[in-house]
């Protein structure tokens, strides 16, 4: 039988008890349709997942034992940032549900030249829901941490970052000759437990200007094809992440 993951903060652990209240009961409740002495599994954020006998269930209020406690297993050695620039909204979220799934550590969202969303001040609610979409995605995946999703950043601001990583890349339509996966060989045999820490630059709808290749280029960062087809952004963002984690070695079974 499977069992349900929740991400849980730690004022809801209390020695061998947890306790979940609005969304998260209301989703055991009403949703899932459990009952006491069902299984759930609680996932701290810090890479340990607890099994977790439910005692009481209702509406607004869940409670359990936890009976074990275990390391998560899924989280990728890799260290992915994902500098994404804003898109229309569905295509946003999009690249955060997936990207999550797939492994990425870190979301910060860009803001470019000729991107069709500018807002550097991103609401609450939004913020809230991007999270949410996180968290989701998260439990659903199996992975034992939650992505961070940071402040938006333009385009230089980010770019001032690219020397701490061990590997910046900006897939370009304009490049053809360095392929993402080329790009990272440099880490092919290496041991599968040293951590790299890798950066994804992904464009807007209308990709990036000229002149913020150059500047990537004058900051260490990578200009890398991902193949001879014009991807939209969204595609761009999800085969980026996909190929530069399968060549670290983070998809192999």
């Amino acid at each position: 039988m499977r069992q349900y993951r929740f991400f849980v903060s730690p004022d809801q652990m209390h020695g061998r008890s947890l306790k979940l209240t609005g969304g998260q009961a209301r989703q055991v409740y009403g949703v899932l349709r459990m009952r006491e002495a069902d299984r759930i599994l609680a996932l701290d954020n810090r890479g340990w997942q607890y099994e977790v006998r439910l005692d009481k269930v209702t509406s607004n209020l869940v409670t359990g034992e936890i009976i074990s406690r275990e390391p998560v297993g899924g989280e990728p050695h890799t260290e992915l940032t994902l500098y994404q620039a804003l898109l229309k909204k569905d295509n946003f979220e999009w690249v955060l549900q997936k990207g999550t799934e797939l492994g990425v550590a870190r979301f910060v969202p860009l803001i470019t030249q000729r991107c069709v969303v500018r807002q550097k001040s991103i609401k609450p609610a939004k913020l809230e829901r991007w999270q949410r979409i996180i968290v989701e995605a998260a439990e659903q995946s199996g992975r034992g941490r939650l992505p961070e999703l940071l402040p938006p950043l333009t385009l230089p601001e980010a770019l001032a970052g690219a020397a701490e990583y061990d590997s910046a890349l900006i897939p370009w339509e304009s490049e053809t000759e360095h392929g993402l996966v080329n790009a990272l060989s440099m880490f092919s045999g290496e041991d599968a437990s040293t951590a790299r820490r890798i950066a994804l630059f992904i464009g807007p709808e209308g990709g990036f200007a000229d002149e913020e290749i150059e500047e990537a280029m004058a900051l260490g960062v990578q200009p890398v094809t991902l193949g001879v087809r014009i991807l939209r952004a969204e595609t761009a963002a999800v085969v980026a992440a996909t190929l530069a984690l399968s060549a670290m070695g983070e998809l192999d079974t």
